[in-house]
């Protein structure tokens, strides 16, 4: 995500709360719900003239849909959520009054509990399956702040700092509290353009330094909000590493005055189930849940209708109810799937010189190029609650699902290719690895050397020395 850093321009706010507070009026305007709409969704140029371009620039085009952001209901719920955590986060910290420089000095001695902090921070939680775009949404959302404001002055008096509005890591794989900081050290010499913590933190300091670290440079850089992602890896924490790594969050709302904004899948809330203090502070405006569209949802039936805009084939394939019906079953509400699918059935499609999408092409790539999500899938569509909670266990690691979506054409693609190029028909049944057409196929007898076999077919040179 680009990090966006701008001088202050202070802006009176209309809320009482807010006035005078140069942290809350350096902040951009709050906007309506329409404006939050247009600002969160993100809509790629429509292909129009581009389907009549060559089939191999049509490939690179269907990337566009990853782009693609729907704006939805919950999305707007998000964005107030996170403008109302960032504003009354900074009302008890604000820099103008005494009592606040009390704060940082008190921090800075590691006595911020003596430092008489009324804390007005809270938090909420962010929890779903994978795949349905929680961390899409609070990235796009959070695109809409400048991640870091340079201060100077505020109504003639001086104030020269560096506000850091937001920072956004993931928690460590191992679910330590020293992972953890030194992803926020790294996380705050990138927002303010420098190496500096990163290296005086290091590795060999202990945790106390690194904890202490971390309070201080959040105080004094005003950190507005820290959100944490992939807050289920605490599962894999050695014994009483989740507890520590949650009461250190709590620690940072009560007496530093950050809000913590945890994120991560379903399973995460087994974490706050014995630990009711937690579980509180973890949800001050609530928990917000991304879980997958049910089948009549009017809010699936509305992303459906907004993706299957994007087709970059000659033939415009209507979007009817069994083909509704079709794309639920091969995706089951989730929406990464959905998009993934869309842009594999296309360069299926396009590569085999096909029209128009059907029902048929989508179920073929389901089954062919995305069956390395088939258990993940299948524990969607059985509706068995223990099948569903594995879910996220089921899916592959991300580098493999990234791999899925490479265009990796196989030697039957490769061959009908050059066969339609040479303006002949090439029977391809012998080289094909897997073959979901239902017409039975004459195997041809096949030569063993390959290099031999595209020589006598005219799809390679006879003597490398021909390339002299």
């Amino acid at each position: 995500m680009a990090i966006l850093r701008m001088k202050a321009e202070y802006c009176k706010s209309e809320v009482s709360e807010y006035r005078g507070n140069p942290l809350i009026e350096a902040l951009p305007r709050i906007l309506t719900v329409e404006e939050v709409a247009r600002s969160v969704g993100n809509y790629p140029e429509l292909p129009g003239g581009e389907i009549a371009l060559d089939a191999s620039v049509r490939l690179h085009c269907v990337h566009r849909m990853l782009d693609l952001v729907v704006a939805i209901p919950l999305h707007l719920d998000l964005a107030q959520a996170v403008s109302e955590v960032l504003r009354r986060g900074y009302v008890g910290r604000n820099p103008m009054e005494v009592l606040t420089t009390k704060h940082l000095y008190s921090v800075a001695a590691g006595n911020e509990a003596r430092s008489g902090l009324t804390s007005t921070a809270t938090s909420f939680c962010l929890v779903g399956l994978s795949g349905m775009g929680k961390t899409t949404a609070l990235k796009v959302i959070l695109r809409s702040y400048p991640q870091v404001i340079w201060h100077k002055k505020y109504n003639s008096r001086s104030f020269i700092n560096a506000q850091i509005v937001y920072l956004y890591i993931d928690c460590p794989f191992d679910g330590t509290l020293k992972g953890l900081c030194l992803s926020f050290f790294d996380a705050v010499d990138e927002a303010l353009g420098r190496d500096h913590y990163g290296e005086k933190y290091s590795r060999k300091s202990s945790v106390d330094e690194m904890v202490r670290g971390m309070k201080k440079i959040a105080s004094t850089f005003y950190l507005g909000a820290l959100f944490v992602d992939e807050l289920q890896h605490l599962k894999r924490a050695k014994t009483g590493g989740s507890e520590n790594m949650l009461n250190f969050f709590v620690n940072l709302v009560n007496s530093v005055g950050i809000p913590i904004i945890l994120i991560g899948n379903n399973s995460m809330l087994n974490l706050f189930s014995d630990q009711m203090r937690n579980a509180r502070r973890a949800s001050g405006l609530g928990v917000y849940e991304f879980e997958r569209f049910d089948k009549d949802d009017v809010v699936w039936s509305y992303l459906v209708d907004e993706v299957w805009k994007y087709q970059w084939l000659p033939q415009f394939l209507d979007l009817s109810q069994d083909v509704r019906d079709a794309l639920y079953d091969l995706t089951q509400g989730v929406t990464d799937f959905l998009v993934k699918l869309m842009i594999l059935a296309q360069r299926y499609a396009i590569q085999e010189d096909i029209d128009c999408l059907s029902i048929d092409i989508l179920r073929r790539v389901a089954n062919d190029r995305m069956k390395i999500l088939k258990p993940a899938l299948d524990a969607l569509r059985s509706n068995d609650y223990r099948k569903i909670s594995m879910f996220e266990d089921l899916l592959p690691a991300e580098d493999q699902i990234n791999s899925m979506m490479a265009w990796a054409p196989s030697t039957s693609d490769v061959l009908g290719l050059l066969g339609r190029s040479r303006g002949s028909e090439l029977t391809i049944s012998a080289y094909s690895s897997s073959s979901h057409d239902d017409k039975p196929r004459t195997k041809e007898k096949r030569i063993n050397d390959p290099l031999e076999d595209f020589r006598a077919r005219g799809l390679v040179v006879s003597d490398l020395e021909e390339f002299d």
